[in-house]
């Protein structure tokens, strides 16, 4: 017990090293027992990156905790899962993994004077904590003469047949014909097996292949970060139609670590006002952009 306590304290002392600058602590509860993320942890995850509060370039450490039911050393096991299954979700949604400074589970937090069978819910979390106003030191370098750099152009490309993708270049972005959802909903319609079925072989067939799975949205106003999904009765519609093809291809056995998603809502149309159904129909749209292909 000592040693938890000890080890708890470590962490809040470790938190001023951290950074100097305001921090943000976000929090994700677990069932009784289990490592694995439930549902409203990763929504709460998806919409914390989705409106920035979590972004490449900021400090990230991941503190696990775990109840005082159960004997110590299963509490420590537990509270490290949950912080490794935390991290492993915020790397596979495109978090950068050296942003994540520490990553590490601190046991069971002792609650004196309570013995209840259901242990203490808000104990059983992990913690996010971001530092996103740090600035980080550059190392002193000999200067040198500045050299003009080519832009990054992303390369839209049109394929015909889903088999082209494992020809083109990193940057390059293609619509995803064919992959039909209900209006309202992130959950597919039946006739988009086929493309799905055939980007999965794709992906199969080139390992060093990687894609980021987009979703974009029409028919919203400017001001609303995304349109609402009637199956979750959140504003997180393109976020849910990209992570139903990424669990998708996850589901059919390929690794997360080659996939990403992200929803970016209204703020990449095609059409920038909306005058017809043709216009909405080319905004609301899933692409996939290649981000390695060796």
């Amino acid at each position: 017990m000592l040693k938890t306590l000890l080890t708890i304290l470590f962490s809040f002392l470790l938190l001023p090293a951290f950074g100097q600058h305001a921090r943000d602590t976000f929090k994700l509860y677990f069932d009784l027992g289990i490592p694995t993320l439930t549902s409203a942890s990763e929504k709460k995850i998806d919409l914390l990156i989705y409106n920035d509060k979590i972004i490449n370039g900021t400090e990230v450490m991941i503190i696990g905790y775990a109840d005082f039911l159960g004997t110590e050393g299963r509490n420590k096991s537990l509270s490290m899962q949950r912080a490794a299954n935390v991290k492993k979700y915020l790397v596979t949604y495109g978090l950068n993994a050296d942003d994540i400074k520490l990553c590490e589970g601190k046991g069971e937090i002792a609650r004196r004077g309570i013995t209840t069978k259901e242990g203490y819910p808000t104990d059983r979390r992990v913690d996010i904590v971001v530092n996103n106003k740090i600035k980080r030191k550059q190392p002193d370098k000999p200067p040198v003469k500045p050299q003009k750099q080519a832009p990054v152009v992303e390369h839209k490309v049109n394929i015909n047949n889903i088999d082209e993708v494992k020809n083109l270049k990193p940057g390059s972005t293609f619509l995803l014909k064919n992959v039909y959802f209900p209006a309202g909903s992130h959950v597919m319609k039946p006739e988009s097996a086929e493309t799905l079925e055939k980007l999965y072989q794709v992906m199969k067939d080139n390992p060093s292949l990687k894609i980021s799975i987009e979703g974009h949205v029409c028919c919203i106003q400017e001001d609303e970060p995304d349109a609402l999904d009637n199956d979750t009765h959140e504003l997180l519609l393109s976020v849910n139609r990209a992570k139903a093809i990424y669990g998708y291809l996850v589901s059919k056995g390929i690794d997360a670590t080659r996939l990403k998603y992200i929803g970016y809502g209204k703020r990449r149309p095609i059409i920038a006002e909306e005058m017809s159904e043709e216009d909405a129909e080319r905004n609301r749209r899933v692409e996939v952009r290649v981000m390695e292909n060796k």
